[in-house]
């Protein structure tokens, strides 16, 4: 079993702090593995940990930016930050006055109005304490319990500012953090704080901007390393037009931000947009070159090297570079700028077979999000044209049934499948889309034999088994079905429509109680896998 597995099996057994634990180490290792991030984003939400939770699921989107359940997760994690925040009434001071009673039970909240702020940036807090309703500034015990109420109510209005858009709050959210600071001027977290403000507030005023780069020199004086701070600091120097400086700043966050890959690739992009702003453009594909291959801003950073070479005169490696970015977008599902690149150097050769399948392959998947019979129809136009210049390329041919199925012209996607059958009869991509093609045409004995063939070549090949259990429960043979069901989850421990499937045979049984957990345990996986 996997350590991803291990994870998802300490998460199901209700061993949420285990499973943080697991599950956080593979994505220590696997920085890429965006169903790790957002299985994270879950367990954490269990342990009550919203913030990081927040991080986790933005991690997985930034990888698939076009995962419903991540963003229902992204979504569903942002409502519960706003949950339980009580912002208590002023109440009357003998004195004549008005104190203000705190008691929060809220999540820091930066999600709106961060400027030039890094993404996915760590929590600048835990989670406060509840303070008592009947707390009160004057009965606190010493000068640090102060500062942390003040901080306390600093993080509920800003996230109320920002999210609301609430100018006048965020300038009472930035006298609170004053406050703090006036109390304990090495509080980190308020500097921070104060940054954030400052850079959403500096959009119209450049003084607030100057006021954040102070802000972020006496943050950096008490913590030195901080990446995220040296990257805010950057992108203000940059948007004073101090160039040189906020160059230096890109590179003091790019150092410090050895255990925080998924930052790299975008320092380094802004970098390489000031040296190109500049007229350093060689300097800036040096910086492009460095962004890494698996960094979802690899396929922008190969688009500037593809245009620096194209001013050059180096045609042919700019085109050569134009495959590779979109190559890369597509791979990490930027689908949009894929389709960008691809028309481009469609105009430069129409006929291209690689390009036409890549673009065809592409719409399938923006097909995926939108559903659109129009999409296919363009999908399999292309696949045309690649089939066309290689007829005997079984990625082309399968892909072109494959599509011809997914607009309903299931014989003619036989015909395709059956091309490339003829090239290797023992695939097991095309066995399992003619088995369901086959299946989808209600000849449900021929599905049948694809499918074995399938489970006999391929054993692990969890889908297939499932095909089988689906056939047998619709000819009403449960017990078959449930024995096919039982190989599938044997296979694969964590998806959800097994379970699903299993629940319907059980019920079939008259095996409820057992139904009802797999019920169960196909929506706790749902939380955790993509659509």
């Amino acid at each position: 079993m996997s350590a991803f597995q291990e994870g998802i099996r300490l998460y199901k057994e209700g061993r949420y702090a285990e499973a943080v634990e697991k599950l956080h180490a593979v994505t220590s290792v696997e920085h890429t593995n965006h169903k790790a991030w957002n299985a994270l984003g879950v367990a954490l939400s269990k342990t009550g940990d919203i913030d990081q939770s927040v991080i986790c699921f933005e991690n997985a989107l930034q990888l698939d930016g076009a995962n419903k359940t991540y963003l229902k997760n992204l979504d569903r994690a942002k409502v519960k930050r706003f949950e339980g925040i009580r912002i208590h009434p002023l109440v009357e001071d003998k004195s004549g006055g008005s104190k203000e009673i705190i008691g929060f039970s809220s999540q820091t909240i930066l999600d709106k109005g961060q400027i030039q702020t890094i993404e996915s940036v760590p929590s600048i807090m835990q989670t406060p304490n509840p303070i008592s309703s009947s707390s009160v500034f004057s009965n606190l015990s010493n000068n640090e319990d102060q500062a942390k109420e003040f901080m306390d109510r600093a993080l509920s209005l800003f996230g109320q500012a920002s999210y609301h858009e609430m100018p006048d709050m965020m300038q009472e959210t930035l006298s609170y953090v004053e406050k703090a600071i006036s109390i304990k001027p090495d509080y980190y977290d308020a500097w921070q704080l104060k940054v954030s403000i400052l850079i959403s507030t500096g959009l119209n005023h450049v003084e607030d901007l100057v006021d954040a780069l102070d802000a972020c020199e006496h943050a950096l004086a008490i913590k030195p390393d901080q990446a995220a701070m040296w990257y805010n600091k950057a992108g203000i120097l940059e948007s004073l037009g101090r160039y040189d400086e906020a160059i230096s700043a890109y590179d003091k966050s790019y150092l410090n931000s050895s255990d925080e890959p998924l930052r790299l690739g975008l320092i380094l992009m802004k970098k390489g947009a000031i040296l190109e702003a500049t007229d350093q453009s060689a300097q800036a594909v040096e910086v492009y070159e460095q962004v890494p291959v698996h960094d979802r801003f690899f396929g922008d950073a190969m688009e500037k090297k593809a245009e620096f070479l194209m001013n050059s005169g180096e045609n042919d490696l700019a085109l050569s570079t134009l495959r590779t970015a979109g190559m890369s977008y597509l791979k990490v599902h930027q689908y949009e700028k894929a389709i960008h690149v691809f028309d481009y150097l469609l105009t430069i050769n129409q006929n291209d077979a690689e390009i036409s399948y890549n673009k065809g392959i592409t719409l399938l998947a923006l097909n995926e999000r939108n559903q659109s019979k129009d999409l296919l129809e363009d999908a399999l136009r292309y696949f045309d044209i690649a089939v066309q210049a290689q007829p005997d390329n079984m990625s082309y041919l399968i892909q072109k049934g494959r599509c011809l199925l997914d607009l309903g012209r299931f014989e003619e996607g036989l015909q395709y499948l059956d091309r490339a059958l003829w090239i290797n009869p023992d695939d097991g991509i095309t066995l399992m889309n003619k088995g369901i093609a086959l299946y989808q045409l209600s000849r449900h004995e021929e599905a049948l034999r694809y499918f074995d063939l399938v489970c006999s070549h391929y054993p692990e090949h969890s889908a297939a088994w499932i095909m089988k259990s689906r056939i047998h429960l619709d000819w009403k043979q449960y017990e078959t079905a449930l024995m096919d069901i039982e190989e599938a989850i044997r296979r694969s421990e964590d998806e959800p429509r097994t379970f699903a499937q299993r629940a319907i045979i059980l019920r079939a049984l008259g095996r409820e109680t057992e139904a009802e957990e797999d019920e169960k345990k196909a929506q706790s996986l749902l939380e955790m896998t993509p659509e």
